[in-house]
């Protein structure tokens, strides 16, 4: 089934595909809020228009819907004494993800550019 969701090339499933990506370049495991920022630049970098807040985490619920990813309700640290109630978001079988994921063209290519960004700050 994942291998599905990233052959997509548009839409939903797109998206659904870009939030599997860049969870899996974050360890595969984040709090939404973090998820859904780093997704903003993961797909960006790539030089596509992210998706909305809402879309995303409508694709991370259908992700879990179809046994891919898991959630986990919590509070999140923050500056604030409360802290911020959200869910934490990771794969249901992190080592089928990451042997899919690591050659995933759209990885690759955010991988790429990060690096020569990187090269980039050190001259």
């Amino acid at each position: 089934m994942m291998y599905e969701v990233l052959k997509s090339t548009e839409g939903e499933e797109l998206i659904k595909g870009d939030v599997l990506r860049t969870l899996y370049l974050f360890s595969g495991t984040l709090w939404f809020p973090e998820l859904y920022d780093e997704y903003v630049g993961f797909v960006r970098t790539l030089g596509d228009e992210p998706a909305e807040r809402k879309a995303v985490e409508k694709a991370v619920k259908e992700l879990v819907k179809e046994g891919i990813l898991k959630i986990k309700e919590g509070i999140r640290a923050t500056a604030s004494a409360k802290g911020e109630e959200t869910f934490l978001v990771s794969f249901t079988k992190p080592l089928e993800a990451r042997q899919m994921l690591s050659t995933d063209n759209r990885v690759v290519k955010y991988l790429t550019e990060w690096k020569k960004y990187v090269g980039e700050l050190r001259k």
